[in-house]
């Protein structure tokens, strides 16, 4: 039996308006891998009964075979205990390697039927809580098999980086992290069905464009801290419009954004007065995806910000055929072959930032804008290449069919689950015959409520507190209606359970001690009996008497 496990599934948001960045590529991610993955079964550990609500209703609007849908196994997070106590798990992989990584590196350690390897994939590696994130995973007792999955060569370098800085600098206070585990480089990857987009002629139709124009395109969050500044690009677009006037020349801009970001987009394109040439669709659905690229000659994405490792936007666009005009910078760089399958345009940076000390201190988008203001794409090499693709309709096409079939040799979902799975049966063998140190130790992150809390309360509860129905109890048992408990506690609440108590209570006042013994021989564990027990008393069903009142 190959078990797949993942906490936090990647179906992170329920929210349709925003279509790009790491909740698309987790999603995209996970849907593929559970078309062709070679699992018997995938056990999805969610965060709330709202969350495994989401996760339950967006899988059964995918259109997956049933016997794909059955392999898939829901549960809440307080069930990760006891399943991977008595389940054998091949894997964990996470959609992230900060928040949850650490965590679980400490869970399995100490209750795992099998020590199986924990992955987890990067995204943007530019935030303020990136170096956190790295102290923690520095500081967990990883073992050597565990993995964290890389998209890009560029992005691997900056982890390199991130934990190189760490210890030197932790190294100056008589400590030293280090990271224990692996990196490894899989790019992300796209539907196959992105390779069948409508005809130029349909998707100029749908979008009301003009069949004959050259049409650019670009795709992106429309924001200047967390994407791309999108002046350079309209101002050089306007130097184009004004030396191509034998060919008629458009734009389009499509992304997510509020209100204040699209306000923004629409000032800068009247400043360059056109209004008339650019075409602004904002928040579209996945629906109007492949009319996008279908009707677009050529795709530009001018990132200036730190945030993109991969780019997945890019590689959509190159799989539709389209040469692709990227700023040569982070993944980015990566994807694209100058003079291929499009061009790269050179970006300058600075070595000094007045601000760089105050970055754990300073508003994170006022940050990011500021460290991406300074980051500078060569508009005269953008105009120079623009202009070639506007006048060359042989490189165009020839760029395009370059992009699409470099797309089709890397990048394809079917091919990118096929590298995971063999990374993690070579990650696997090595976590069965591994016979080194197994640290067992306690998550100096994981705040210990009991401990740290244990003066607020009055009192604790114990084995000697006296508990007595109350009025409302014998209501209640009389009835049969309980109380309705708020939706995110109900899993920790068995309604046969807290019943059974009342009965018990029925009859005469006992002890939380001959509370435990009547329930000994049932699979209850003494830590869930003690919350049935306080939640009771909390809706006044039963009374708690302290031994010393």
């Amino acid at each position: 039996m190959k078990i797949f496990g993942t906490i936090y599934p990647f179906v992170e948001t329920g929210e349709n308006a925003y279509k790009l960045g790491r909740h698309v590529a987790n999603y995209e991610f996970f849907k593929a891998l559970l078309s062709v993955g070679n699992f018997d079964e995938f056990h999805l550990f969610c965060l709330s009964v709202n969350h495994l609500i989401l996760t339950k209703n967006r899988l059964q609007q995918e259109s997956l075979p049933e016997n794909r849908k059955k392999k898939i196994q829901l549960y809440l997070f307080n069930n990760l205990k006891e399943k991977i106590t008595t389940t054998e798990y091949h894997v964990f992989h996470l959609g992230g390697w900060g928040y949850f990584f650490p965590g679980l590196v400490y869970f399995r350690n100490a209750y795992a039927k099998n020590k199986f390897p924990i992955t987890g994939l990067i995204h943007s590696l530019n935030g303020i809580e990136t170096n956190y994130h790295a102290f923690k995973i520095c500081t967990a007792p990883l073992l050597p098999y565990d993995t964290i999955i890389c998209s890009s060569n560029a992005g691997k370098k900056v982890l390199d980086k991130v934990f190189q800085n760490l210890q030197k600098t932790i190294a100056n206070v008589g400590f030293t992290p280090a990271f224990k585990g692996n990196t490894e480089i899989i790019p992300l990857g796209i539907d196959a069905r992105l390779l069948k987009i409508p005809d130029k002629s349909s998707a100029r139709q749908r979008l009301s464009l003009p069949t004959e124009a050259i049409i650019f395109l670009t795709i992106g969050r429309l924001s200047p801290q967390t994407k791309a500044d999108l002046y350079p690009l309209l101002k050089t677009f306007q130097r184009v419009m004004q030396h191509s006037s034998d060919k008629p020349v458009r734009l389009i801009i499509a992304g997510g954004a509020n209100n204040r970001e699209i306000k923004l987009v629409r000032e800068i394109i009247a400043e360059c007065g056109e209004e008339h040439s650019v075409h602004l669709i904002t928040n579209f659905s996945d629906a109007l995806k492949p009319y996008l690229y279908g009707a677009a000659d050529v795709y530009i994405s001018l990132s200036d910000n730190l945030q993109e490792t991969f780019g997945i936007s890019v590689i959509e666009a190159m799989a539709a055929g389209l040469p692709a005009v990227v700023s040569d910078i982070n993944g980015y760089s990566e994807l694209v072959t100058h003079g291929s399958t499009g061009y790269k345009i050179p970006t300058l940076w600075t070595d000094a930032f007045q601000l760089a000390e105050l970055s754990d201190i300073m508003n994170f988008s006022t940050l990011q804008l500021m460290l991406s203001q300074c980051m500078v794409v060569d508009t005269e090499a953008l105009y120079n290449h623009l202009l070639e693709l506007v006048t060359d309709t042989t490189k165009r096409r020839v760029m395009g069919e370059e992009a699409k079939k470099k797309t089709v040799r890397k990048y394809l979902w079917t091919d990118i689950i096929a590298s995971y799975e063999s990374l993690w049966s070579k990650l696997h063998e090595q976590s069965v015959s591994y016979t080194g140190e197994v640290s067992i130790s306690k998550n100096p992150f994981a705040n210990d409520y009991l401990y740290t809390f244990s003066h607020y309360p009055t009192g604790i509860i114990d084995s000697d507190t006296e508990c007595s129905i109350t009025p409302e109890g014998r209501r209640a048992v009389q009835s049969g209606i309980l109380p309705v408990p708020y939706t995110d506690i109900s899993s920790l609440l068995d309604n046969d359970t807290i019943t059974e108590i009342l009965s018990v209570l029925l009859q005469k006042s006992v002890s939380v001690a001959d509370i435990l013994e009547h329930f000994s021989l049932k699979s209850i564990q003494r830590d869930n009996i003690l919350y049935m027990l306080l939640w009771l008393a909390k809706y006044s069903l039963i009374h708690l008497k302290q031994s010393n009142e």
